[in-house]
């Protein structure tokens, strides 16, 4: 028997971190771990000289907390940037590999959307916004943005996310952040400009790209 403040059950990245910031309120917890190993579905693994990951391999600093936490955790954790050529991202279409358009006038000119959908992209400030609360992410883009946009940028993003499929998948719990673009402002180009022009706090500073320069951040 042992006497705790906290049981957390599962010592993946979320169970380890609530356990590292109750201990940092001196809160005792114990971590149950079915596994006989910490991470969850995080796990690096060698073989014949290969390294790879059975879960995710890469993140992004989205939050300032995040990058708090990593000061915390200096120097024992430390960023890893990622490989500059990991920037050049390409989806197969009839064929042929195409590199996924970074900028308004390359995604005008990429033949991965359709040109209806690119003529359609314009009304998408104008469109009503969803009442649905459980619409799937492949309803929700083809809604306000087009069959092509869902096809070669969003599917193909959400399978190295969650390797799921969007038609199951509900924006709201799979991609909170374009529900709420929706939700707050009515539309994904007007939540971004919108987003992008508002005063950031301290901590939320913490979370742009200059926070992942090396000797700017501890790394993991």
């Amino acid at each position: 028997m042992h006497k705790t403040d906290v049981t957390i059950i599962g010592a993946g990245l979320t169970g380890l971190s609530l356990a590292f910031f109750l201990q940092e309120k001196g809160i005792s917890v114990v971590v149950v771990e079915k596994q006989n190993r910490a991470g969850g579905v995080m796990q690096t693994l060698e073989q014949d000289g290969f390294i790879y990951e059975s879960g995710p391999n890469t993140g992004i600093i989205a939050r300032g907390e995040v990058a708090e936490l990593f000061k915390v955790l200096a120097p024992d954790c430390h960023i890893e940037l990622a490989n500059p050529q990991s920037k050049n991202r390409w989806i197969l279409k009839k064929g042929k590999w195409e590199p996924i358009p970074a900028g308004f006038i390359k995604a005008i000119k990429t033949p991965l959307f359709s040109l209806r959908d690119k003529f359609g992209i314009l009304g998408e400030p104008f469109r009503k916004r969803g009442d649905n609360p459980m619409e799937s992410i492949a309803g929700m883009v083809k809604r306000r943005m087009g069959k092509s946009y869902l096809d070669y940028a969003v599917d193909p993003f959400i399978s190295g996310i969650y390797a799921g499929d969007p038609d199951q998948l509900i924006t709201k719990y799979a991609m909170p952040k374009l529900y709420a673009l929706e939700q707050h402002y009515g539309s994904f180009i007007k939540g971004a400009i919108k987003k992008s022009r508002e005063a950031k706090t301290p901590v939320e500073m913490q979370a742009t790209k200059k926070c992942l320069q090396p000797g700017e951040a501890s790394k993991i």
